[in-house]
């Protein structure tokens, strides 16, 4: 046992060179952050004098300059604040005129535009010059209504958006707002209808269908009645997309209708937005086929690889090879399909834009051919990221779908218990969905009322009739409803039957399983931990027989370190978690053998200021071994006079992965160019064990010696 500890210290190798830079840069870091958040301040105070009601020019531009003050010009973490800032200053003084401020914004609105198309698309940069540009007309007087709904009206564009629904969603409304502050008379309603579109297509998508409709029909009553064919070909694209998503097959059946319709139009014309609408047809007419007609389905995915250099927008190319990776894997060309899937989530991750759902669906196709190909565990992990990510977005549908996939595989491969927990949330979320699918199909006469229906007056002469109808199909839905609703729970109940049954014997059988290992284990550290109290009384006995003092120095530190190891394997045992170590007392262990070793009780007394925290035997034995080491070139050589002392130790977690340590005496410290005492090993050791970690070490010596470690440490697979 010793002997691979021996080897595990020695396979290590330097990093004490790289620790002055850090600490530069740590404290370069913090010093900006504080400057950032000074210079928030005064900015909020300047917005304050900026806003109508406390306007005063002279006081929002000096809490402005007082921002701008702060700021450091060679900072890049400054550098999006300081150009905020100033355009804040622009706005507010009468350096420019609203005039000029109009055509400032637009140039920022069009820089905006051009990160949204490849190949230049940044999303970041999108977003950057959007907020100038409404920073601009926001902060300017008068407030220019129709170009800020514009504005907004790209900033949450469905089709090539910057942000993800539940931003878009957010922002939406802002635009809306804007636009119904225009004067009635200069209100251009194809804006007004785009807004509205826009913004139901959002709702959709969120799982939100009975704001969506409102919004639909809203749109549809601000076009009704324009002759122009262009505005026509454009509502009818829209009620096809709108239908389509809807979710109910009646409703999809009449949006298949009018995206052939709108496809055919777009064919023939050279309308503004032509590509854009053809791909929107292409795509939802091929998914509409992929079981019915798969011939058809590759007809319209083939459409759009033909149409793919003349767009500009990168959601349609992942699409696409998303749409090709989907349909060689239903071909079962598995091997043909993955490079399409990788290249997918490769291009989205590149180009920020992990939070579409095809991203989701990616990730479920690749868990797809795992599952086929028997590789259950990397099908797990791919059903988990796809779930995770729609919960992320709150696409429900697509969450309640992920999690049956999980819920069949746990199954397949005997894990009931885990089988169980999914099949009981997908059971929660998929009647949700169902109850909400009811819902909407009550609602479809109100949605076809509303949106399709033309021919009002044959609509009030068979009024009569057609409320004895709907009441008879009403009554006849509900009990088919309630009928149907019954078999499933009844299904459901015999199923959660079974499995509970199967659970119980396999949790009977594992509670023994796990009882027997963790016996087991606790010997395992009780042996070790015996095996290193040998360790150290023959070292001791060694010493004790040598007369070199350098020599049993040497020993004694060897003797403190297997003591160090020992200490851990002893709190394993007797503690209740035999996979961590709780460090705040395993420190306090190791401080009294060190001082009892030194017979320092008396002079030095140490200090462990920190929260209690648990560390796996991994990253518990290595910083052990580095406290040991720091400690005791502490009671050796910090205190030469005698006097007393104190060192203080602390471990904290400071995110997931990185633990600061830190030890503090208040001794004589280094005198810089002197050669340090001792031979030198127990600094490599430590040396070797930081490399070990991940770590970075920084020492400072005024006022006596203050060593700092920051520690990455890699999680588990």
């Amino acid at each position: 046992m010793i002997h691979g500890y021996i080897k595990f210290f020695i396979w290590c190798t330097a990093l004490l060179l790289h620790v002055s830079i850090f600490s530069q840069s740590v404290q370069v870091k913090d010093s900006a952050k504080a400057a950032l958040e000074m210079s928030e301040t005064y900015s909020e105070k300047a917005s304050w004098y900026g806003s109508m009601d406390h306007y005063n020019a002279d006081s929002s531009l000096y809490y402005s300059n007082k921002a701008l003050e702060v700021l450091n010009s060679q900072e890049p973490f400054h550098q999006t604040a300081i150009k905020k800032l100033q355009l804040k200053k622009m706005s507010v003084g009468q350096d420019l005129s609203p005039d000029q401020i109009s055509a400032l914004s637009r140039a920022y609105q069009d820089k905006a535009l051009w990160f949204k198309e490849m190949p230049n698309f940044n999303r970041d940069s999108t977003v950057f010059y959007f907020d100038m540009a409404a920073l601009l007309l926001q902060n300017s007087q008068p407030l220019r209504y129709e170009q800020l709904a514009e504005l907004y009206l790209n900033i949450t564009d469905r089709d090539n958006r910057s942000h993800n629904f539940n931003v878009a969603d957010s922002l939406a409304p802002i635009g809306w707002a804007y636009y119904e502050k225009i004067p009635e008379k200069e209100k251009d309603k194809v804006l007004g209808y785009n807004l509205l579109i826009n913004w139901a297509l959002i709702k959709i998508i969120r799982g939100e269908p009975k704001p969506g409709l409102e919004l639909f029909v809203k749109a549809q009553d601000l076009l009704k009645g324009d002759p122009r064919p262009e505005i026509q070909l454009k509502i009818l694209k829209d009620k096809g997309r709108f239908l389509y998503q809807y979710g109910l097959p009646e409703e999809e059946d009449i949006g298949v209708q009018y995206l052939r319709e709108s496809m055919i139009g777009y064919q023939k014309s050279d309308y503004p937005g032509r590509n854009e609408a053809l791909v929107c047809a292409y795509k939802l007419l091929s998914y509409h086929y992929t079981d019915a007609n798969s011939d058809s389905s590759d007809y319209f995915i083939d459409q759009i690889e033909v149409l793919l250099p003349k767009i500009t927008n990168p959601f349609h190319h992942t699409w696409y090879y998303y749409a090709m990776g989907s349909k060689l894997i239903d071909k079962a060309k598995y091997e043909q399909a993955e490079p399409y899937l990788f290249k997918t989530i490769k291009l989205l991750e590149e180009n920020n834009l992990s939070t579409i759902d095809v991203y989701q669906f990616a990730h479920s196709r690749l868990g797809d051919i795992a599952k086929e190909e028997g590789r259950y565990d990397e099908a797990i992990t791919y059903y988990d990221k796809a779930r995770n990510s729609s919960i992320e977005i709150n696409t429900k549908a697509n969450t309640a779908y992920f999690i049956n996939k999980l819920y069949q595989l746990h199954e397949l491969r005997g894990d009931y218990k885990k089988a169980l927990e999914n099949y009981k949330e997908w059971s929660e979320a998929n009647n949700l969905i169902e109850v909400e699918r009811n819902e909407r199909s009550l609602r479809e006469s109100e949605l076809q009322m509303n949106v399709f229906n033309q021919d009002k007056e044959l609509a009030a002469n068979r009024q009569q009739q057609s409320i004895y109808i709907g009441a008879l199909i009403i009554g006849a839905l509900l009990l088919g409803l309630l009928y149907r609703n019954y078999r499933l729970k009844q299904r459901s109940n015999n199923t959660l039957k079974i499995l509970n049954e199967e659970l119980a014997d396999k949790n009977v059988l594992l509670d023994k399983r796990n009882a027997e290992n963790e016996l087991l284990l606790k010997e395992i550290h009780h042996r070790v931990k015996n095996n290193l109290e040998l360790v150290k009384s023959l070292i001791s006995l060694q010493s004790a027989q040598i007369e070199d003092p350098a020599t049993k120095e040497a020993m004694m530190a060897s003797q403190n370190r297997v003591q160090s190891m020992g200490i851990i394997h002893q709190k394993l045992y007797q503690g209740t978690n035999l996979g961590s170590i709780e460090m705040k007392d395993y420190f306090l262990n190791l401080s009294e053998g060190i001082l009892d070793t030194f017979n320092a009780e008396e002079k030095v007394k140490i200090e462990c200021a920190m929260d209690n925290l648990e560390l796996d035997v991994d990253t518990a034995v290595p910083i052990g071994l580095i406290v040991n080491e720091l400690l005791t070139n502490a009671l050796k050589y910090a205190f030469p006079t005698k006097e007393n002392g104190i060192i203080h130790i602390s471990l904290e977690k400071t995110t997931d992965n990185n633990l600061k340590l830190k030890i503090k005496d208040n001794g004589v410290g280094k005198v810089v160019g002197i050669a340090p005492k001792g031979t030198g090993f127990g600094s490599q050791l430590v040396q070797l064990l930081t490399q070990q970690l991940n770590g970075k070490m920084q020492e400072h010596t005024n006022e006596g010696t203050h060593i700092e470690f920051d520690f990455l440490i890699k999680k588990s697979a």
